[in-house]
């Protein structure tokens, strides 16, 4: 089993080298915004999770505001064009990330990374709506998606199939509120409005044609497990006094941007129970 940390260097939308012997189920991982294929790898502790699961893991890096210049998380943070409003105008972005994301699949497969019919994604924040992006408008291309601490941004495209879905979030978070209301964004140093969470989730079940009324399966230590009824799994975790992290990662994000840390929940081990159920 084999991680491939994959930056993302100017000029450049895709650069791979891979040594495997056969085709594995595969985990796609996208980053937050500012954070880096190396950062977001160590902040997950998901390469040894996907080692021990039998994964390959995949971390590209998203494009920067000036790609010429190294990544910084406040001055030139990577950043998924997942159809959110950017946080500042400097970040708008046109780059066509669904298309490297297809090209980044095609060639995982042409060079025997990937078993074709399990590829899995994953993000986080950011990253997140990205992996909700392109679950709606390529779907034919996963197994299934496991966004965490992000939101879909509906637009026009509905999944061509539904897509099996796991979903992850911190109660505490004050950048994406279950709820909704306003955030206070480390990068505009301004107060905006974000839509509520829990809108997002019902709004992603109705594309998938399940109910978008959620069925309560579990509530214990610290951690809500729900599920919305319908043609495919999906799933969504709550998680008392958790913030804005990797839930059982590092917790390497300042606490006055994330929030608080729980470890009421590691959800590596219970991601990967998930990703291993599906295949197209």
């Amino acid at each position: 089993m084999t991680t491939h940390l994959l930056p993302r260097p100017e000029g450049e939308r895709l650069h791979l080298t891979f040594t495997v012997a056969a085709a594995r189920p595969t985990l796609i991982f996208l980053a937050g915004t500012g954070g880096t294929a190396v950062w977001a790898a160590e902040e997950s502790r998901l390469p040894a999770a996907a080692a021990a699961a039998g994964f390959n893991l995949v971390v590209p890096e998203a494009q920067r505001p000036r790609p010429s210049e190294p990544a910084k998380f406040i001055t030139n943070p990577p950043r998924w064009n997942d159809g959110s409003p950017p946080p500042t105008p400097e970040m708008a972005t046109d780059v066509d990330d669904v298309a490297y994301l297809v090209e980044l699949i095609d060639h995982l497969i042409d060079n025997g990374v990937a078993d074709p019919a399990r590829v899995t994604l994953s993000g986080f924040s950011n990253g997140a709506g990205m992996a909700f992006r392109f679950a709606a408008e390529r779907a034919e291309r996963l197994a299934a998606v496991a966004p965490v601490a992000g939101l879909w941004w509906p637009a026009a495209a509905q999944p061509s199939r539904p897509v099996p879905t796991l979903y992850t979030l911190g109660r505490a978070d004050p950048l994406i509120p279950l709820h909704g209301g306003d955030v206070h964004l480390p990068w505009s140093h301004r107060l905006v409005r974000r839509p509520a969470a829990m809108r997002s989730l019902e709004a992603w079940a109705a594309a998938l044609g399940c109910d978008t009324r959620s069925v309560i399966e579990s509530d214990r230590d610290g951690v809500q497990e729900e599920r919305f009824p319908g043609p495919v799994e999906f799933r969504a975790l709550l998680i008392d006094g958790h913030g804005h992290h990797w839930p059982g990662g590092r917790g390497g994000l300042n606490p006055r941007i994330g929030g608080p840390i729980s470890a009421k929940l590691d959800l590596n081990a219970r991601l990967f129970d998930f990703l291993s159920r599906h295949h197209l």
